[in-house]
């Protein structure tokens, strides 16, 4: 297709999506786009943003050669004019300002093309700019030896002319950076399944994609590791090691070579990293995978590659974490200014947004962080100037007052910040100077050195015990030999690696910066430990940081209704309704490739609605069990049951079994139900049993991995099973805080959120179903409140309108035969 370059003949829902996208961007606002999955989403959503891309750096070159022209007319114009020669001397300067203003943006575009010039030829550049902020020993080069875990110079807190922490007189260069498009997912799988995309299209942008260094590093000892938190500080203390332990020996003929430390990192190296920059950048590495194993094998850094790529690249892909989270977006340079931001599987972002701003700490992290920062300031309170000691006796009382007040509570509590401010007693501290502190002069890195080198002194001092003579080892032997009889005990595990705590104290300090309204701290009890826990009720300020900063918005899924949370959320950022387009798709299958009914009454004739109440009902149960023994045998290959819990799937089962009907099922279709372990096989298992001729049944929890992360296309899910609605555990702290705090934003707020979960996860359930322009299926939603108007309508459209309702259960399995022998492949 021309107008957007689309590799096929697009369907008409296709084009309609890509022109509402295209009109979104335009018109800077945030689009809501609903697109069901098989109707070519990622497709659309690439050649719509790219064409834009494209068309706009034209539209940008044309305008500042015409604003560059203009310029120079100006200022002739002027040197000709003659009158009033104060007046000319102004109107020139101005012109001269606006030519200078224009010319610098023309030669940074000039500099971007030549980079990418020299990326393909394999130029590797070393800027100012990475000399002074990395600086050279950071890279293994001589540096005057000094203590890495030292208290910085003299800190000013309120600017006090000094806006951060640069020696005066350090030049900052302005990176090379070009207009883009950021698109977000949850998974890296579905970042990855995007570049496949990208390769069906004419469009070859600068691409990369950012990922954490569990997935990005090459380094075997810290890959091993295996958890985030102890590959990131495993990373930051061989870096460190780098730096401090690379001096430089004089050999036999008088030249200078490097000692490496055996300590450190063979990849975090300028040229090799740059080299695998230039890769990117020309292209040749466009995949994680791709990247990875050039860096491993240049002996260049993915992960540091990857960040120092960023600005340079049109194409960003990245996970939802680095683009919502204000502190990692800031650590990856992510600059939203002007560029376009989508956000796939945007029904996920608000829970996101929650889950990335919340935080704990327990009374053991608090335990060991109160040693450390005392040791910490016992060794260095000599060299602690005034306002350094100010802070850090803030952080150790505070850290005090916190862990004696988690051990004073003899129950769970749910608190406000204004509170926990009141009952630790700290109103004489500022957190926000405190955590601004503790970011400005890399407190937590240092600290991480200090324990590190605390760790490391406890294991010298065991290992340094004093000899003994021939006696003293005999008598210590024979009281070894005494304590050994009186009790033996089970040989102890080696101790695992233990992040240092003061990482997630800085993350619970800064959690309690947010507007005292915006979030609830609880208090957790368990026999053994007790934490705090911050929780977030309100995304919306956090949405509009991203939404005000860039030029446009695409919010875009699969199942993106019902929306309206999400629209009462951007609200409350201050986006109106007048910046926010709506639009949702229709499937590009016919109606003749989808059966779907509401259940509303048994095999028996009896109304069926599964509450909390009727759950545990042994008839209610049975009922459905019987309903679903007459149902299955009409439908081929494989059959999905979604159920409401995993404690409702048990205990269903379970009774089954009981009645005898479970065994009359198994007669007709293979049985598997879904694992809670995550290394389980159930699901290859049910595949190969579902495209054989008897088929299978696979029995899910909505919510859970089946119901959002697998496609059950073709003979996988010829028929979807939805039992009641899934709504979520309303004694949930969690959840009771967050109804409670949109019940005082907006009436009914809080049954807005319920009603939203509960009808977000039935639409990610049947949208596992019908994966394709070719694919069809039958889904049935088991309750008599799928019946009524005002819960169907809370559906996606292309089942909603779809759905038949008010039939008996002997006709449902009428339409059922019919439609199968409709859809047989001849």
């Amino acid at each position: 297709m021309e107008e957007f370059s689309f590799p096929f003949q697009p369907y008409d829902i296709q084009l309609r999506l890509m022109r509402e996208i295209r009109e979104c961007i335009d018109h800077r606002q945030v689009g809501i786009f609903e697109s069901p999955t098989g109707t070519g989403k990622s497709l659309s959503v690439l050649c719509s943003t790219m064409t834009w891309l494209e068309e706009e750096e034209k539209r940008i070159e044309n305008e500042l050669e015409g604003k560059q022209k203009e310029a120079e007319r100006k200022i002739k114009e002027f040197e000709m004019e003659k009158g009033d020669f104060v007046e000319a001397e102004r109107k020139k300067l101005k012109a001269r300002i606006e030519e200078s203003e224009v010319n610098e943006r023309i030669s940074e575009r000039k500099k971007m093309e030549i980079r990418v010039e020299q990326a393909k030829k394999g130029v590797v550049e070393v800027s100012r700019k990475r000399k002074t902020a990395l600086k050279e020993s950071d890279f293994g080069m001589e540096e005057e030896p000094k203590d890495e875990f030292a208290p910085s110079e003299e800190y000013h807190s309120d600017g006090e002319g000094h806006s951060d922490l640069r020696a005066e007189g350090e030049e900052e260069e302005k990176p090379l950076k070009c207009l883009k498009i950021y698109y977000a997912s949850r998974t890296h799988s579905q970042l990855e399944q995007l570049i496949e995309e990208l390769a069906k299209t004419r469009f070859q942008p600068r691409v990369v994609t950012c990922a954490s260094r569990g997935t990005l590093c090459v380094n075997e000892n810290v890959k091993k590791l295996k958890l985030n938190h102890l590959i990131n500080e495993k990373c930051m203390e061989l870096r460190k090691n780098g730096s401090a332990g690379e001096k430089k020996q004089k050999t036999e003929d008088g030249t200078k070579k490097k000692k490496t430390c055996a300590t450190s990192c063979e990849f975090y190296n300028t040229t090799q990293i740059e080299d695998v920059v230039n890769g990117v950048l020309a292209n040749k590495l466009t995949t994680t995978l791709q990247v990875t194993k050039q860096g491993k094998m240049s002996l260049g850094c993915p992960y540091f590659a990857t960040r120092k790529a960023v600005p340079q690249c049109q194409l960003v892909l990245l996970p939802y974490q680095v683009l919502l989270h204000d502190g990692t977006r800031q650590a990856w340079g992510i600059d939203l200014t002007d560029n376009v931001v989508v956000l796939d599987e945007a029904h996920n972002v608000l829970s996101t947004i929650n889950s990335l701003y919340s935080s704990e700490i327990s009374t053991k992290s608090l335990t060991l962080a109160l040693r450390l920062i005392r040791e910490y300031i016992v060794t260095y309170k000599l060299r602690l100037k005034a306002k350094n000691l100010l802070y850090m006796k803030q952080l150790e009382s505070l850290t005090s007052k916190m862990l004696t007040f988690l051990n004073s509570q003899s129950k769970e509590d749910v608190m406000t910040m204004a509170e926990l401010t009141r009952h630790l007693n700290i109103l004489g501290i500022n957190l926000f100077k405190l955590a601004a502190y503790i970011e400005k002069t890399d407190l937590c890195k240092k600290f991480h050195g200090f324990y590190m080198q605390l760790q490391k002194n406890e294991v010298k001092k065991e290992n340094e015990k004093p000899k003994l003579t021939g006696i003293q080892k005999l008598m210590a032997k024979k009281e070894e030999e005494m304590k050994e009889v009186q009790s033996v005990e089970p040989e102890k595990a080696p101790p695992r690696p233990v992040p240092s705590p003061l990482f997630a104290l800085k993350s619970f300090i800064d959690a309690l910066t947010n507007k005292c309204d915006d979030g609830r701290i609880v208090v957790e009890k368990t026999p053994s430990d007790a934490k705090f826990r911050f929780i977030l009720l309100n995304p919306a300020d956090r949405l509009s940081e991203v939404v005000k900063s860039c030029r446009a918005t695409i919010l875009v899924g699969g199942t993106m209704e019902p929306a309206q949370l999400l629209v009462e959320t951007l609200s409350r950022g201050s986006i109106g309704p007048e910046s926010i387009r709506r639009f949702s798709c229709a499937h590009v299958i016919d109606d003749s490739q989808l059966l779907a009914v509401t259940v509303e009454k048994t095999v028996d004739g009896k109304p069926f609605q599964l509450t909390y109440q009727t759950r545990s009902n042994d008839a209610t149960l049975k009922s459905l069990a019987l309903s679903i023994q007459n149902l299955v045998p009409h439908l081929p290959n494989g059959v999905v049951i979604f159920v409401p819990s995993y404690d409702f799937l048990y205990n269903f089962q379970k009774k089954m079994n009981e009645f005898g009907i479970m065994k009359r099922i198994e007669e007709k279709k293979s049985v598997f139900t879904e694992s809670q372990q995550p290394t389980s096989d159930v699901w290859e298992r049910f595949s190969r049993a579902a495209r054989t001729p008897k088929g299978a049944v696979f029995f899910a929890v909505v919510g859970g991995k089946m119901s959002e992360g697998i496609n059950f296309c073709d003979e996988l899910g010829r028929a979807v099973i939805v039992i009641g609605l899934p709504y979520p555990n309303k004694t949930s702290v969690e959840l009771k805080e967050r109804m409670r705090f949109l019940d005082g934003q907006m009436p009914n707020g809080g049954s807005l959120l319920y009603e939203s979960l509960c009808m977000h996860a039935v639409n990610q359930a049947i949208g596992r179903a019908i994966r394709h322009r070719r694919d069809y299926a039958a889904v049935y939603l088991f309750d008599e409140r799928f019946g009524k108007e005002s819960t169907r309508s809370k559906l996606s459209a292309w089942i909603g309108d779809r759905t038949q309702t008010h039939l008996g259960f002997g006709e449902i399995v009428r339409k059922t035969r019919t439609f199968f022998e409709a859809n047989k492949k001849p």
